[in-house]
């Protein structure tokens, strides 16, 4: 079970998002199933687990926005399955709370992104350690690659971004998106990069 634990450590985010290798394709994240709690070994606490990014307007004004995780697991064959809830949308600010899933997300029709990665046996805990993952959002797909730090211990695993992992709203189709949501609040930039970070909190199943 220790080296189960030392499995977990590579876990993603997000993003929500970072870029190193690049694939696209099809989004059938929100058709896949949920990993049956029978053959998860780590399940994510969705309440202690988040996803946090830095957005600029105007060329310099930084805003701190974030997401909420719906589900996660990591199963007997080393999957990593993450599902990000996209109406969690927070950016302190009601009103962009909504456009940001009526026009951004279009969470009517796409309500959640997932998280995939495999991960391998042996991980150093407490160092950093490069993993790679993929982020399916709306009808794109994007492989990432970026350290994390991972703590284990006492049947709890904490998974955390050791650096932001930048993502470009373009690798998801979502300029035009971005630009109209510039337009509605009298903006004059939006910059198309966020800077993600990602905190994941996974309890062991016994």
């Amino acid at each position: 079970m220790r080296l189960l634990s030392r499995i977990s450590l590579v876990l993603v985010t997000l993003l929500v998002i970072a870029g190193c290798q690049q694939t696209s394709g099809p989004n059938n994240a929100e058709q896949d199933e949920k990993t049956s709690p029978s053959t998860a070994l780590w399940q994510l606490d969705t309440q202690k687990s988040q996803i946090s990014y830095v957005s600029t307007k105007n060329g310099d004004i930084q805003e701190h926005n974030s997401l909420r995780f719906e589900s996660g697991s990591i199963n007997a064959d080393k999957q990593v399955k993450l599902v990000i809830d996209l109406n969690s949308i927070n950016t302190n600010i009601e009103i962009r709370d909504q456009r940001m899933r009526e026009k951004f997300f279009q969470t009517s029709q796409h309500p959640t992104a997932t998280v995939t990665a495999e991960i391998a046996d042996n991980l150093p805990l407490m160092t950093p350690y490069s993993i790679s993952y993929t982020l399916h959002l709306k009808d794109h797909s994007e492989t990432f690659q970026n350290p994390v730090m991972i703590h284990s211990g006492g049947g709890e695993m904490m998974v955390t971004s050791h650096e932001p992992v930048t993502v470009h709203a373009d690798t998801f189709g979502l300029s035009e998106a971005l630009e109209k949501l510039r337009e509605i609040a009298g903006l004059n930039s939006i910059s198309p990069t966020v800077e993600v970070d990602y905190k994941l909190h996974f309890k062991q199943i016994k």
